[in-house]
């Protein structure tokens, strides 16, 4: 087994280059005065340790922002699971020999550029849309830019609930079913009483899987709302922080740490309520 040692060597170099690096210099950036940075003029006798940074935490622009983001992107994952949970349940239930192809159906959309989707889900719930020139179905939200923001994510994050749940689904044992109404409870009961308890740990993964991209992304409010600062998310907070005309280095890297900090937690959570990573094979 030693042997193969050797051959991990690569990729411990890969993540230290790109993710250990740049994880270090922003707690380096958070914890400093430097505004802004240059790989040409960095210089390590301008740093200054300091915790002044974190009083941008109390921002309000940034807490709006957090809230707003939080809060599209519980509304999502509640519609994802009502919409994911059925449709990974009927699969799953089904008699069809090839289930995986109907499967294959709600996953193909990942295949393709995100960006991509994003901007056809978006003239598709705009004015001037395919629907509204072909066919004459008009499903305009452009007045509100809150609920197609929530459409959107539900509609692009969708997959990401149904798998999850079907692979579970997939691996109850079907004859704690079949002993359930053998001992008179009908399938309503057994589905309450076996299939949804049984189901959870994959309800729970993709509520995961849903909610972190829902709530720290920016291309769907940026693409959605053509950059309206009435509905910025934290995700655009933070990019505006490393791109604007004004950079702010050590804010945006504390309010990315805290990101961070907010996903680790939440890939712990699913560690432990899932240990054997079995809803995400």
């Amino acid at each position: 087994m030693n042997n193969f040692k050797k051959y991990s060597i690569p990729y411990f170099v890969w993540i230290i280059i790109f993710t250990g690096i740049p994880l270090l210099l922003m707690i380096l950036f958070a914890f400093s005065t430097i505004e802004t940075f240059s790989v040409y003029s960095f210089d390590f006798t301008d740093y200054e340790f300091t915790f002044q940074t974190f009083s941008k935490l109390a921002d309000m622009a940034f807490l709006k922002a957090f809230g707003r983001s939080i809060f599209y992107a519980v509304v999502a994952t509640v519609l994802c699971i009502l919409i994911g949970y059925p449709i990974a349940y009927f699969i799953s239930s089904s008699k069809f020999k090839h289930k995986y192809l109907i499967l294959l159906l709600f996953i193909m959309p990942m295949w393709t550029n995100m960006l991509l989707r994003i901007q056809t889900i978006n003239n598709l719930l705009s004015e001037n849309s395919f629907l509204s020139n072909v066919f004459h179905i008009s499903i305009n939200l452009t007045e509100f830019k809150s609920l197609k923001i929530i459409l959107v994510m539900t509609i692009v994050y969708l997959p990401f609930m149904i798998l999850p749940i079907y692979t579970v689904l997939e691996k109850i044992d079907k004859s704690y079913v079949e002993a359930s109404n053998d001992l008179g409870a009908n399938p309503q009961k057994s589905f309450l009483k076996i299939t949804l308890p049984l189901s959870l740990k994959g309800v729970v993964s993709g509520v995961m899987m849903v909610f972190l991209p829902a709530a720290m992304g920016f291309t769907i409010p940026q693409i959605v709302t053509n950059g309206d600062p009435n509905y910025r998310m934290v995700g655009q907070l933070i990019e505006r922080q490393f791109k604007s005309s004004h950079t702010f280095f050590n804010i945006g890297s504390l309010w990315s740490l805290i990101i961070i900090i907010f996903v680790l937690g939440s890939l712990y959570v699913i560690s432990k309520i899932d240990e054997e990573g079995e809803t995400l094979l």
